[in-house]
């Protein structure tokens, strides 16, 4: 799905709240919305572009709906044909559904048409042999489009390519459907859509034929107006073909016969053509030359969004997802303590660089050593004096809140230490049914059984789409949830997107201070807000090394 209008540049400038990555493709840009969500372009890690559809949350609240997503995204993932943007990937149990297909670097029919009028016969021709093998191919992994309209094809230099096939389907019993909400564009409906009876194979020729006409002529078939009287027209009245090429009026009317017994399938129509199936088919130079020369300017790099904070980026260690504050400066936040030298301990600044005798550089580098070692004296003191502080007015972690049950001992000791005396590995809380809303975050050593909106000082958040922090790692299917585990598994990652976030699964979170979040979900929504549940243990881990 492409923006409806011709636009320069074609691509849609991100907005705040658009997320910056999804199931850990970057997204560069918008490229369109409709009735069953919004659509990214986004890219791999190796650079190939994608074309990612978030289905909206009122569908992805629906347990039905992602059932019957999952099986259409299986299926359309078997489609395999030259004609068809092919299913690289998608997420069916995250908190928002999507699928991510080959992006298509051009124009949609409907756009095309719309800014140059009707195409030439000969790149009619060429359409509707490229069309009829797609529906060919699609029918063939037993999935049926039930929304074939010029939207859905794309016009890419060496053919059209078919999008969105199967996915009206999984929206047909929605509480939303059942209530008014329609999935299809009238105009393009066959009569059995309109009367709301089965629909096989034959409502996507139908739709074929009416998609041809409005190439060839830049009208439809049974006319515009209120839906109600367009779906009229096509259940109870026969099309007007004026200005059909004479060559496509006899085939073009079969397609639209009310009986879906009676339209030609994709053999036929190929074998109608022409004698030679192939004489017909897309080719170089087979678009209209103002159609060929908008075709660069869809495999341009989209422009960087115009404010800042906006853009969409990989989260990498140290990064903040958009919509979050920034980062603060590097340092410990309020209520850590991170160990410092005892006092009288020698302070080095390394080995001292050969003299110069007189020189300026020698002066600045001295003076700079200097400096940062009052300032690191000044830290050291100012966090000292604000540990002694809280902990005046604050129990231990051990000592968890209301409604969190703690474990004083358990996990393993691996015969460490820390300054409240728990030993490395031990279990310092545990934390059950935390709701994490987007936008919000927890910090493991304060009250993580009430997130805050304090998004740069915390442990770990939430954006919407994905969870942050600054190390997280996943155990596998079957591996139990503890801190050994945890400290073996080292496949680190600062951000892990929707595809983790499902029932049952368990990731460790390792804080900058040395804490072990054992993570295990157990809920995800998306009302009001998009959000997770998850039970939370804390462990003591090793806590940093003085001057990391």
């Amino acid at each position: 799905m492409h923006p409806p209008a011709w636009s320069d540049p074609p691509f849609t400038p991100l907005e705040a709240g658009d997320p910056p990555d999804i199931g850990g493709y970057r997204v560069l840009a918008r490229l369109g919305a409709g009735g069953m969500g919004r659509v990214y372009l986004a890219t791999t890690q190796s650079g190939r572009r994608l074309a990612v559809k978030v289905i909206r949350p009122e569908f992805a609240d629906d347990p039905e709906f992602r059932r019957r997503f999952g099986q259409e995204v299986t299926a359309a993932q078997r489609v395999q044909s030259r004609y068809t943007a092919a299913v690289i990937d998608a997420q069916v149990d995250g908190p928002r559904p999507w699928m991510a297909t080959a992006y298509v670097p051009g124009p949609s029919l409907a756009q095309a048409v719309t800014a140059n009028g009707p195409m030439p016969e000969e790149t009619v021709r060429a359409l509707l042999t490229g069309m009829a093998e797609a529906l060919q191919a699609i029918h063939g992994s037993r999935v049926v489009h039930r929304d074939l309209k010029p939207s859905n094809v794309l016009l890419a230099g060496d053919g059209p390519r078919v999008i969105d096939f199967g996915i009206a389907r999984a929206a047909d019993t929605t509480p939303l459907t059942r209530t008014g909400m329609r999935i299809g564009s009238p105009q393009f409906m066959a009569p059995e859509q309109a009367l709301g009876r089965d629909c096989t194979t034959a409502v996507d020729y139908f739709a074929l034929g009416s998609v041809i006409f409005f190439a060839a002529t830049g009208r439809t078939p049974f006319g515009d107006g209120p839906d109600t009287a367009v779906l009229f027209r096509i259940a109870h009245e026969e099309p007007n073909l004026d200005g059909c090429p004479e060559s496509l009026r006899d085939l073009l009317r079969r397609c639209l016969d009310k009986d879906p017994e009676a339209r030609p399938n994709a053999t036929a129509i190929r074998a109608e053509l022409t004698a030679d199936a192939d004489a017909d088919a897309p080719s170089a130079g087979w678009l209209p030359d103002d159609v060929t020369r908008r075709l660069p300017a869809y495999a341009t790099t989209p422009p960087p969004p115009p404010h800042p904070g906006t853009a969409p980026h990989m989260a990498t260690a140290g990064t903040t997802p958009i919509g979050a504050p920034p980062r603060p400066y590097p340092g410990p936040p309020p209520g850590r303590v991170f160990p410092v030298p005892p006092p009288g301990s020698p302070i080095s600044p390394g080995p001292r660089p050969p003299a110069s005798s007189g020189s300026a550089a020698t002066k600045i580098v001295i003076g700079g050593v200097a400096a940062l070692l009052l300032f690191a004296l000044i830290i050291t003191v100012g966090v000292t004096a604000a540990h002694r502080s809280r902990s005046e007015r604050q129990p231990p972690l051990g000592a968890a809140p209301s409604g969190a049950a703690t474990n004083s001992g358990g996990g393993t000791n691996s015969g460490g230490g820390t300054e409240d005396g728990k030993g490395i590995g031990s279990q310092l809380g545990h934390y059950t049914s935390i709701n994490l809303s987007s936008g919000y975050s927890v910090t493991f050593a304060d009250d993580p059984k009430h997130p805050t909106d304090k998004v740069g000082e915390s442990d770990l958040s939430y954006d919407g789409y994905a969870i942050n922090a600054n190390k997280l790692s996943v155990l596998p299917p079957g591996q139990s949830g503890n801190y050994a585990n945890c400290l073996d598994n080292t496949r680190y990652a600062s951000r892990l997107g929707s595809e983790y976030l499902i029932k049952g699964k368990l990731i460790c979170a390792t804080t900058d201070s040395g804490l072990v979040g054992l993570i295990k979900i157990k809920e995800t929504g998306s009302e009001p807000t998009s959000y997770i549940m998850f039970d939370l243990t804390v462990y003591q881990g090793t806590p940093p090394t003085p001057g990391n």
